[in-house]
């Protein structure tokens, strides 16, 4: 690859924060992946687990929303975790058409030893990064996601508005542009 020349319009992918925050995010989801796989559950299973560990039972489409999958995806990882008894169904205080699921005392447990070591890892990187970073990496990166157009869960305007940016501009001829 000596022969190889770099064009000189050139510039590093690490000198953009989007490339860096998902090297950081795959990084982090290898991390919990791998403490996942070593209690026998998979890394989107316990993506579910820590969204339900919040404590308040959620529907099937609140799930997919929050763990950045689609309707479908959540309701096999959901039944997957049912089956395994980590979840469990429960009626929705208002709405009988709604079903919602939480965790069962098996899901808190299990969702308790994962936290265990994922929070061992995060300490390990906040003593690398030094006690003032360290101690205020998790509030930097919300507010990130925040100012970014990111940190809208819960809100269905932000959402709504975060959605029609996201659409694709209308090509000459009526079609969308790729």
């Amino acid at each position: 690859m000596d022969d190889v020349r770099q064009d000189p319009r050139g510039t590093p992918a690490t000198e953009r924060l989007n490339y860096t925050a998902y090297r950081l995010s795959r990084a982090l989801n290898r991390a919990a992946e791998n403490s996942a796989l070593a209690r026998g559950i998979t890394q989107p299973q316990l993506l579910i687990l820590q969204v339900l560990g919040e404590g308040v039972p959620l529907s099937n489409a609140q799930v997919a929303r929050r763990t950045f999958v689609s309707s479908q995806a959540a309701h096999v990882i959901s039944e997957e975790l049912l089956a395994a008894g980590y979840i469990e169904k429960v009626e929705h205080p208002t709405n009988r058409r709604v079903r919602l699921v939480m965790l069962s005392e098996m899901g808190w447990a299990e969702l308790e030893a994962c936290t265990a070591e994922l929070r061992e890892r995060e300490d390990r990187l906040s003593a690398e990064l030094g006690e003032g970073l360290g101690d205020s990496l998790p509030e930097i990166l919300e507010r990130a996601a925040a100012v970014l157009a990111g940190g809208y869960f819960g809100d269905k305007n932000a959402e709504a508005e975060a959605v029609a940016r996201r659409r694709r501009p209308e090509r000459p001829g009526g079609r969308r542009t790729s």
